[in-house]
C-alpha cells in the first residue's frame, strides 16, 4: 500500500469528521465522528485503504493468429473452446488466385527461355554471315551480335526475378494451411477480421484466432490512470477468491502494460466511497505471476489486493493504523476512542513503525471492533460520539473490471 493511499483515505476521514463536528466539551450539540479500527487496519474482512481490483485467471501465454496481408481465408478448422495440440491445423487459405498467378508466372518463364534460345540462334547466324561479309559491313554485324548478347543478359536477369516469384507462389501454395504452434484452447475467433475490420473502436489491432496456452496460469487485472502509479513490477499481491473470501493465493506483479488503453468507468474505491460515476478514465492491464495456482481454474474471476509493507492483509503481522490517529504526550501514546457512546483518551502500546505507509503497529489498547477519532483541537473526554457509516462496496462496483 502506498503512502498516497493513506493520505487520500485520511483526507476523506477528516472531511467526514469536520462535516459533523463543531461540538464543544461535554454537552456539545454535535457528536464526534469516529472511524472503525477494523476498516482503518484492513482486518475482519475489510479491505482497508488499499485498492482491490478485479482480475481473471488466464494462461501464462496466449497466441494471436492473423491471416497474412493480402490473403483470403477459405476455411476455419477450429471452434471457440476447442482444445488444440501443437501442429493442429487452424485454418486454410484460398489458393485459387495464387494458382492462377503461378501458372501465369510459369508461362512467362517459358517465354523468357524461348527468347534467350532465339537470341543464341540469331547470334550463330550473324557470326556465319559476318565471316562472308565485306569489310565495311563487319562493324554492323558486330553491333547486331552485341545487341543480342545484351538481350540474353537481360533475359537471364528477368528469369532470376521470375524464378523468385515462382518460388514464393509455390511456397504459398504449399503453405495453404496455418497450424498451431502451441498446445492450448481456442479462446476466441473474430470473423469480422476476415471482412477487413482489423481494428476495434479504440484503434487497437483485432485478432482473428486467439489461443490460450495450457499449463501454468497468471492473473490479468486492470488499474485506471489515477492509480496506475501505486503499483510497480515486483510488488507483492494477494489473490482472493470472489466466492470464498478466505481462499487466497500469493503472487508478484510481473508486467504493467501502459502501451494500450481503453476507457471505462472509474469505479475504484477508498473506504468504500466511489468517485463520480459519470467520469471516465483510461485503464491499463497488469499481470500477476502466482506462487501457486492450485485450486484455480482458467477464466475464474478473482480479486487482486495490494499487500502493504505492514502485511495487514490475510495472515498479516498485527493491528496497524495510520499515525494521524495517534496522540503523543511525553513518552506515552494515546488515541481518542469510543466507549459506551462517549469519547475517552485511551493509552496504547506501539510496535513497529512503517515509514512508507506512515503507520504504527498497535500491540495493546485497541481491537478491530473499536472506533477512534482523528485528534484535533477541542476534543475532550465525555463528548458524545457517532460512527462514520461507510458501506462496503458491492462486488460489481468496487473494482475496475478486466
Amino acid at each position: 500500500m502506498k503512502k498516497w493511499d493513506r493520505i487520500v483515505a485520511l483526507c476523506l476521514a477528516f472531511i467526514l469528521v469536520l462535516a459533523g463536528c463543531g461540538d464543544g466539551a461535554g454537552g456539545g450539540t454535535n457528536a464526534v465522528y469516529v472511524d472503525s479500527v477494523g476498516k482503518l487496519a484492513g482486518v475482519n474482512g475489510f479491505a482497508g485503504v488499499q485498492n482491490r481490483f478485479a482480475g481473471m485467471v488466464e494462461p501464462q501465454a496466449t497466441l494471436k493468429v492473423n491471416p497474412e496481408q493480402g490473403r483470403t481465408v477459405k476455411t476455419t478448422l477450429v471452434e471457440e473452446g476447442q482444445s488444440v495440440q501443437e501442429g493442429d491445423p487452424l485454418f486454410v487459405y484460398d489458393t485459387e488466385d495464387i494458382r492462377l498467378s503461378l501458372e501465369q508466372a510459369q508461362l512467362e518463364m517459358e517465354r523468357l527461355d524461348n527468347s534467350i534460345s532465339t537470341y543464341y540462334t540469331e547470334i550463330t547466324a550473324l557470326e556465319e554471315e559476318k565471316e562472308n561479309a565485306s569489310e565495311e559491313n563487319q562493324l554492323q554485324y558486330t553491333i547486331e551480335i552485341q545487341n543480342r548478347l545484351a538481350s540474353i543478359k537481360q533475359g537471364e536477369y528477368d528469369k532470376k526475378v521470375k524464378q523468385s516469384e515462382i518460388d514464393k507462389l509455390k511456397a504459398q501454395m504449399e503453405g495453404d494451411t496455418v497450424y498451431s504452434t502451441m498446445t492450448g484452447v481456442v479462446q476466441a475467433i473474430d470473423e469480422t477480421v476476415l471482412d477487413g475490420n482489423t481494428t476495434d473502436m479504440y484503434g487497437q489491432e483485432k485478432t482473428y484466432i486467439t489461443l490460450m496456452a495450457a499449463g501454468e496460469y497468471r492473473v490479468k487485472a486492470k488499474i485506471n490512470e489515477q492509480n496506475v502509479h501505486q503499483i510497480m513490477t515486483g510488488s507483492q499481491v494477494l489473490i482472493r477468491s470472489r466466492v470464498f473470501e478466505d481462499q487466497t493465493w500469493s503472487g508478484v506483479i510481473s508486467e504493467i502494460d501502459t502501451s494500450q488503453t481503453e476507457s471505462d468507468n472509474n469505479n475504484n474505491y477508498y473506504y468504500g466511497i466511489s468517485s463520480d460515476s459519470s467520469q471516465t478514465s483510461s485503464s491499463y492491464a497488469f499481470y500477476v505471476v502466482l506462487d501457486s495456482y492450485d485450486g484455480l481454474i482458467l477464466g475464474q474471476h478473482v480479486y487482486v489486493e495490494l499487500v502493504s509493507e505492514s502485511g495487514t492483509e490475510e495472515g498479516g503481522q498485527g493491528l496497524v493504523i495510520p499515525s494521524a490517529y495517534l496522540l503523543q504526550e511525553g513518552n506515552n501514546w494515546y488515541v481518542w476512542a469510543e466507549k459506551d457512546g462517549k469519547l475517552e483518551k485511551r493509552e496504547v502500546t506501539l510496535g513497529t513503525y512503517y515509514e512508507v505507509e506512515d503507520t504504527y503497529e498497535i500491540l495493546s489498547g485497541l481491537s478491530p471492533e473499536d472506533y477512534i477519532a482523528a485528534p484535533r483541537e477541542g476534543l475532550a473526554e465525555g463528548q458524545a460520539t457517532t460512527r462514520n457509516y461507510v458501506q462496503e462496496p458491492v462486488s460489481n462496483q468496487e473494482v475496475v473490471m478486466p
